[in-house]
């Protein structure tokens, strides 16, 4: 008991007081306050000059976030980010044929469109930094192995890019 201005009030019911305020607070902030908007949004790498930048995209409810990225990442950037410079460097017509994950692990395997990046060494390299990097943004991908219409042993580039392992962000510091 616990006295008020001369009044004994049971223990019990002020912590039944102080739980229903607690839970009422807690439910206020569950149910108005929006969540970060991080967690509605994926990034997808792409290129600004020379480097590589994330460039944010809301995510939709009913597409699994790994899917959603790299279908986004060949879609290329939007109308008014090319605008401002950013480009990509994923050839056009590359498309995804399947996708998977397994321990962290996120296995993409792509047509053929992907060997058609017209350039050099640092070409392709910023291709699979791009995919790379776009794969890892997403939850519980730590690295991506890029196949090509189910080869997972793969060499491009004039010098031999060697693709034969996942590779994580680690692998391709620039």
């Amino acid at each position: 008991m616990v006295k008020k201005k001369g009044k004994k009030v049971p223990l019990g019911a002020l912590l039944v007081v102080a739980g229903l305020l607690l839970a009422a607070t807690a439910a206020y902030y569950l149910f108005t306050v929006e969540p970060p908007p991080a967690a509605n949004l994926v990034r997808i790498y792409f290129f600004s000059g020379d480097k590589l930048i994330p460039v944010p995209r809301p995510l939709a409810p009913t597409t699994a976030p790994l899917k959603q990225a790299i279908m986004e990442l060949l879609g290329g950037p939007l109308p008014d980010e090319t605008e401002q410079g950013v480009k990509t460097l994923v050839p056009a017509g590359t498309r995804l044929l399947h996708l998977y994950v397994k321990n962290g692990v996120a296995i993409l395997n792509f047509n053929r469109k992907l060997e058609n990046y017209g350039g050099g060494t640092d070409r392709i390299k910023g291709v699979i930094a791009q995919i790379v990097y776009t794969a890892t943004e997403v939850a519980g991908v730590e690295k991506a192995w890029i196949w090509i219409e189910g080869n997972k042993e793969l060499v491009l580039g004039g010098e031999g890019l060697v693709l034969d392992k996942p590779l994580g962000r680690a692998d391709l510091r620039r």
